[in-house]
């Protein structure tokens, strides 16, 4: 009679378990290869539009032909795909560390007594590096998209500016004073985002607590672009430790910033009700399903949305076009903090 041997269940879901660890870190490996080859890539689109841009310098005491109207615009062109090829450099990079993480996470030793379930996996510790490094990296994208869009886009268009006035300055000395005037509200402008992108960049004033430093930071934006802000968030610092202060007080300072870019607002109330903390405007609104759908980026919103979560404080958008929009942020409550 032929002797039956039976496969160690043990064996068989070692084996089946290091398969999986192997699988990612293979992938890993090959996503790390590949965005070496997208960065060198990117690296000789940079030194074309570079190149591009010596070639405008040289030309730019000449005459406005239609040549160099077109070298103009293929450099603004070359200058969006640079861009977008940025941002995709950034996503290839925080993938390949991703999947790092989670190599190491399988590799590693067996679990303890209080390793998290499925049900609360999102708590485990890789889970929380993840979204800790998804934070990071959507900020930085997002600072990356607004410096684009804001300051280089002026010092661009302002170099352009002074290009056509040092033609028409002696032949047309009103069209220049126009130009001129045209010229220092959009470089005042810009002096504005930069100042805006050095305060977001500071530390969180919040020592001296948060009601005060939202105060603070209420009336700066008031007296800097006129627009109306009440505050009542008595009570507020009773129910955040300091790292939760830090993040409202961040996503605040987002949340006025869009106010200020998108809303066409006249007001702002920052107010605390019960255990929520209600930012709203009575600006023109957005279509909150289009965002959602994915159909248009806010990397504001985005932003906002991933410190809430990361503080354990769910955060809801309301806005209806021509009807404002509220942000409103449930915060944690006081004995689930302690």
């Amino acid at each position: 009679m032929a002797k039956t041997t039976t496969a160690n269940p043990r064996t068989s879901f070692e084996h089946t378990y290091g398969q999986a660890t192997d699988g990612v870190r293979r992938g890993a490996r090959r996503v790390y290869e590949l965005t070496a080859q997208f960065r060198e890539q990117y690296r000789r689109k940079l030194e074309e539009w570079m190149q591009l841009r010596a070639s405008l310098d040289q030309s730019a005491g000449g005459s406005k032909s239609p040549r160099l109207t077109a070298l103009q615009n293929q450099h603004e062109q070359l200058g969006r795909d640079v861009a977008g090829l940025q941002a995709r450099l950034k996503r290839l990079d925080v993938a390949a560390r991703h999947m790092d993480i989670v190599a190491g996470y399988l590799a590693s030793s067996d679990p303890q007594p209080d390793e998290p379930i499925l049900a609360n996996s999102d708590a485990s510790p890789a889970a929380m590096t993840l979204r800790v490094i998804q934070a990071q990296e959507g900020e930085r994208q997002r600072l990356a998209e607004e410096v684009h869009d804001g300051p280089a886009q002026v010092l661009t268009n302002a170099i352009f500016q002074v290009e056509y006035l040092d033609r028409v300055i002696d032949d047309s000395p009103e069209a220049a004073r126009a130009e001129l005037a045209f010229l220092r509200s959009m470089l005042r402008d810009g002096l504005d985002d930069v100042r805006s992108f050095i305060t977001n960049l500071r530390p969180p004033a919040v020592d001296v607590g948060l009601s005060q430093a939202i105060a603070a930071q209420a009336g700066e934006f008031q007296m800097r672009h006129g627009i109306d802000v009440q505050v009542t968030v008595q009570g507020i610092d009773d129910r955040l430790d300091p790292s939760g202060k830090q993040s409202v007080l961040r996503i605040l300072q987002e949340a006025l910033q869009n106010v200020r870019k998108h809303a066409a607002a006249t007001q702002v109330s920052i107010g605390l009700k019960g255990n929520l903390l209600v930012i709203s405007d009575n600006g023109r609104g957005f279509d909150v399903m289009r965002l959602a759908s994915g159909a248009s980026r806010n990397f504001g919103l985005q932003f906002m949305r991933e410190r809430a979560e990361l503080m354990g404080a769910p955060l809801q958008i309301e806005s209806r076009q021509g009807e404002g929009t509220r942000i409103l942020i449930r915060l944690p409550n006081e004995t689930t903090r302690r």
